[in-house]
């Protein structure tokens, strides 16, 4: 590192000076330009120059930091996306074998069924093979659907507020590069939440993302995140994460939640509907409605480790 090498030599430079200066037989260099004032002076200017070299190499060092952190971020979320796309992929190939069998046994149906003397025996064939495929997607579905379950089996008792801190830490760049500041009250004691770590994490780094994103838009007014945690009704915890962005129509504070509905121009209207089905898979609610910072507030009610070993 460059800051090494001129701290090295600042210090040989410091131990050829210091005996030259101390030497009581020789008028050294130092002594004939005013002895101990001399010396002073070019400890200073060496301590200086360490000083400096210190800070440069430590301005390099987080640069170099911050530039590996975007780019672990820029692959994950291509990986992320690549992930999304395979899947997608194989699920559009696996469907669209029953449906074009579904579709093809429905006009050969309505053919047999369209004859002067229409042959019933073929069109109940027909029918039957629809019948078949339609089962055949449904298996599909249902395969898919308990992979994502299965992925989620693995619970225990969940900290929420550890959890909220952990993402907040993981995102922590992300949120001073967009200048926003942060806000938290989680009191200690809450229950804990039984449930999978990496789905819940998945959750409130779900929730905290779109909240940062919906502020890019805003110039006018502070950006202000707010995370909340309190005790909810007998056994459980609510969530509030809020935000001071642009806000949504209370009309359409449900739809949110659906998939593929989307407010942002390159969104793909999935992140909030994953939400969704985390929060459901662990026997809670999410809720949305106008905030108290001029944006999107966002509730999750979670049932404690008690109620989920009940």
């Amino acid at each position: 590192m460059p800051g090494s090498r001129w701290l090295n030599a600042a210090l040989l430079a410091f131990a050829g000076l210091v005996p030259a200066a101390a030497a009581p037989n020789e008028a050294g260099l130092l002594q004939q330009h005013g002895g101990p004032i001399v010396v002073i002076a070019i400890i200073v200017l060496l301590q200086t120059v360490v000083i400096v070299a210190l800070l440069l190499q430590n301005r390099r060092a987080r640069r170099a930091e911050m530039a590996a952190r975007q780019q672990l971020t820029a692959i994950a979320q291509m990986n992320r996306l690549s992930v999304a796309g395979e899947l997608s992929a194989s699920i559009s190939h696996e469907i669209k074998q029953p449906l074009a069998a579904i579709a093809a046994n429905a006009s050969a149906a309505l053919r047999w069924l369209s004859r002067p003397t229409p042959d019933m025996g073929e069109a109940r064939a027909a029918i039957e093979r629809i019948i078949g495929e339609t089962h055949r997607a449904s298996d599909v579905i249902g395969k898919i659907r308990a992979m994502f379950k299965q992925a989620g089996d693995d619970k225990a008792p969940v900290d929420v507020n550890a959890l909220i801190r952990e993402v907040l830490a993981l995102l922590r760049r992300d949120i001073e590069k967009r200048r926003i500041a942060v806000e938290t009250d989680l009191p200690a004691g809450l229950p804990e939440v039984v449930g999978s770590h990496a789905q819940l994490q998945q959750l409130f780094l779900n929730l905290v993302t779109n909240a940062v994103e919906a502020m890019d838009p805003v110039a006018e007014r502070g950006r202000r995140l707010r995370v909340t945690s309190r005790p909810h009704e007998t056994d459980g915890v609510l969530i509030t994460v809020e935000d001071s962005g642009t806000g949504i129509d209370p009309r359409n504070a449900k739809q949110i939640f659906e998939p593929l509905y989307t407010t942002k121009s390159q969104g793909m209207g999935l992140g909030l509907a994953i939400c969704r089905s985390i929060v459901e898979a662990h026997g809670g609610r999410v809720s949305a409605s106008p905030g108290a910072l001029h944006g999107l507030a966002l509730r999750i009610s979670l049932p404690s480790g008690q109620a989920g070993r009940a």
